[in-house]
């Protein structure tokens, strides 16, 4: 491992992508799928004791490139990244990463924690429980997000869930009148919409997602509204954590230069406190400059972790951002446009949460990426309206 940026390397973490690639035989064997599949190949690990009592241990592997060049081979590598990985995850169960899920209820005048129940209060969503502070004597109500508004929390979350799936703000406000007997104009969904996706987006920052060792960086294209241009587009970076599925940057910008691509690099790298070992691009310029810039480390296993993909059949490919893109086609397909490119970044960060958070995700067991990422918040039940208040407080 002396280069550590050599082309083996790449295609051991090729092979670690893949599932029911590495099987293992026993404590110090391994049996690894040929990429071609076409027979397999055996590595093992024997260990040998040193002058200084110390243990070491040697590689081996029947593949032809091993045993030609007596050098460690995509195989092997494949391997001690595998057992790097699990190292690192029976580690990290020692650790504690949740938080109380019920944070102690504060006074709002007085901030004291001398809190006890005082009864309830009837709104026309139902009863609340009221609370007094033995501190001041002050009584309250906990604000979970909804105060001073008109209509039902349940309306109100439900209509930002049918918003993120694709629904028309026209359709969401018939289907309101239609079931629930609530009339709004079309123009209501939308200021929900607006003033919750600002919180939850903020809220989203809190937290730094446990990531692994591959992104994907993809951009895809988005329709502005501008006066004065029939067709105007700009561009939406989206960054994804390969095992977790966690969309780590969604950034959109006029143009795709370096100084573009560095800005949605730089804000996925504020998202986890983990430097990847492989960033994975298509074949845009852009990229070079960029990936090397924000990650590039003369002391790192790996320095530059830039994979640019020549073709899109060669693996990896980028083609695990493929059901982002649809995720977001489903609701950009029955948008005309966005009034602006502030009106577009405010979309983005909510389909941000909404694909990191709210969303399950079919390809990661049903759980969510914020689940997979290690996000130390319950979303169990009505996970807007949960999270909206978390949030508040």
């Amino acid at each position: 491992m002396d280069q550590l940026t050599n082309p083996r390397q790449m295609r051991g973490m090729e092979i670690l992508q893949k599932q029911d690639m590495i099987r293992k035989a026993n404590k110090n064997h391994w049996v690894i799928k040929s990429q071609s599949g076409k027979g397999e190949y055996e590595v093992t690990k024997t260990f040998i004791k040193g002058r200084d009592k110390s243990h070491m241990h040697d590689w081996a592997c029947t593949c032809p490139d091993f045993t030609y060049r007596h050098m460690p081979c995509k195989h092997i590598y494949a391997v001690q990244l595998s057992l790097n990985l699990k190292e690192e995850v029976e580690a990290a169960c020692f650790e504690d990463r949740t938080q109380p899920m019920e944070s102690p209820i504060l006074c709002p005048y007085c901030n004291g924690q001398n809190i006890i129940k005082r009864g309830s209060r009837k709104t026309a969503f139902g009863f609340i429980q009221r609370y007094g502070c033995k501190s001041c004597g002050h009584r309250f109500a906990v604000n979970k997000g909804f105060r001073n508004m008109k209509h039902d929390p349940k309306i109100i979350t439900l209509t930002l869930d049918l918003f993120f799936k694709g629904v028309s703000l026209r359709k969401i406000a018939d289907h309101l009148t239609q079931f629930y007997g609530v009339a709004v104009c079309q123009t209501t969904p939308m200021r929900w919409i607006r003033k919750y996706i600002k919180l939850l987006a903020q809220y989203a920052e809190k937290y730094k997602a446990e990531t692994g060792r591959v992104w994907h960086s993809d951009e895809t294209t988005i329709f502005i509204k501008k006066e004065g241009e029939q067709r105007y587009y700009q561009w939406i970076w989206n960054i994804m954590d390969s095992r977790t599925r966690y969309l780590l940057a969604c950034q959109v910008t006029e143009t795709r230069f370096m100084k573009d691509a560095q800005k949605a690099l730089h804000t996925a790298k504020e998202r986890t406190a983990r430097r990847p070992d492989v960033i994975v691009t298509d074949g845009l310029q852009a990229y070079n400059d960029a990936v090397k810039r924000e990650f590039y480390e003369p002391g790192a296993f790996i320095r530059n972790p830039h994979l640019r993909l020549k073709d899109f059949e060669t693996k990896p490919n980028n083609n695990i951002l493929e059901r982002l893109n649809g995720t977001f086609r489903e609701r950009t397909k029955v948008m005309r446009s966005l009034d602006s490119d502030v009106g577009a970044q405010e979309f983005v960060s909510g389909m941000q949460v909404y694909y990191n958070y709210i969303r399950p995700h079919q390809g990661i067991g049903g759980l969510t990426p914020a689940q997979m990422a290690n996000i130390p918040i319950d979303l169990t039940g009505n996970r807007w309206e949960k999270m909206i208040g978390l949030a508040i407080k």
